[in-house]
């Protein structure tokens, strides 16, 4: 069985997020907040700006694009309407910022800081007891006495999320990036669906009992179990949201856009079953090499073996001289991988 656990632990670090992109994307979430509790009518609407989204929940994965804030306003009126708190939301941005760095969306402003080539993206909040609502200009899932307000919960996909990694002994986390990772190169940057839908799809998959005493392991039967719930989609399954029970995960995508990603998922998911019972380690570390591709800074996510040549072939054995304290393939100082 071709685990290659070493190999595992440095595509992990190779999906990590720069400690720049870190630094950048905690700057720009900060200085969003400042701007928002400075207006004096979100202020009176008792604003409270958190994280929120993949990179608080520490499964982001290189680059930092996008950092999510939740602007809940507690103190909010029951009578104002949505696109009033859109636009209060648009005002306080603008006393802060150009207007060619702001971009309003369907449920949030999009905040641009091309110096850090990333963007933040704020979503209004008010309280729906147990959950939130967010304004929603299209309204097309709110009944008539409630229409524009979408029903979400994401500080407790931020809990679930905490709660998996630590049961799975800090396991969930890195095999979520790692699915995430083989989603952007297996189906496409910008294809539907995205990551987010995949995150949901591994946490199922923990939840269901899948096999794996480690990453490489839950990587594999990740995928597979995400393969086959993604199939289900296709078919007409919902996806539960963990976070609303009762309550589906909504994507827009269309049926030949389900169907083309569950096709090429259900072929990763051979092809990483493939690599894991390979007994040629060059072999398994090509097609898992296959499955991962590149980060976000374009470096090679899967290292080879050091018996292996950057093409996935095994390298000659040299002739070793008595008295020699090394072995020409390298690892000495662990059994080889």
């Amino acid at each position: 069985m071709a685990e290659l656990i070493a190999q595992f632990e440095e595509a992990v670090r190779n999906v990590e997020p720069s400690a720049d992109d870190k630094g950048n994307a905690s700057d720009a979430h900060e200085e969003v907040r400042d701007c928002l509790s400075e207006d004096p009518g979100l202020s009176a609407w008792g604003i409270e700006t958190v994280l929120i989204g993949s990179y608080k929940r520490h499964v982001s994965i290189r680059r930092v694009k996008d950092v999510d804030v939740l602007s809940k306003l507690p103190d909010l009126p029951d009578d104002v309407a949505p696109d009033d708190v859109l636009d209060a939301v648009g005002t306080a941005l603008r006393s802060c910022y150009p207007s060619d760095r702001i971009e309003p969306q369907d449920r949030s402003f999009k905040v641009l800081f091309p110096g850090f080539d990333l963007h933040v993206d704020v979503v209004p909040a008010r309280i729906a007891d147990p959950y939130l609502e967010i304004p929603d200009r299209r309204g097309e899932d709110a009944d008539d006495s409630d229409r524009g307000w979408v029903l979400t919960n994401p500080e407790e996909l931020t809990r679930l999320t905490t709660e998996q990694n630590e049961e799975s002994d800090g396991m969930y986390v890195p095999t979520v990036k790692l699915v995430r990772q083989s989603r952007r190169t297996r189906i496409g940057q910008g294809q539907k669906p995205g990551g987010f839908f995949f995150e949901i799809l591994t946490y199922h998959a923990f939840k269901g009992g899948i096999f794996g005493e480690n990453i490489p392991q839950l990587y594999v039967s990740s995928l597979a179990a995400t393969a086959t719930q993604l199939r289900g989609v296709v078919d007409g399954a919902p996806i539960e949201d963990p976070t609303m029970p009762g309550r589906s995960i909504s994507v827009r995508a269309t049926q030949d856009e389900w169907e083309r990603a569950a096709d090429l998922w259900e072929q990763a998911a051979r092809d990483a079953a493939t690599a894991l019972n390979e007994p040629d380690v060059c072999e398994a570390a090509k097609l898992y090499r296959s499955l991962l591709g590149t980060n976000g800074d374009g470096d090679i996510v899967f290292p080879m073996p050091a018996a292996c040549d950057e093409d996935g072939n095994r390298k000659a054995i040299a002739a070793v001289t008595p008295g020699d304290r090394s072995l020409p393939e390298g690892d000495r100082d662990r059994p080889f991988a």
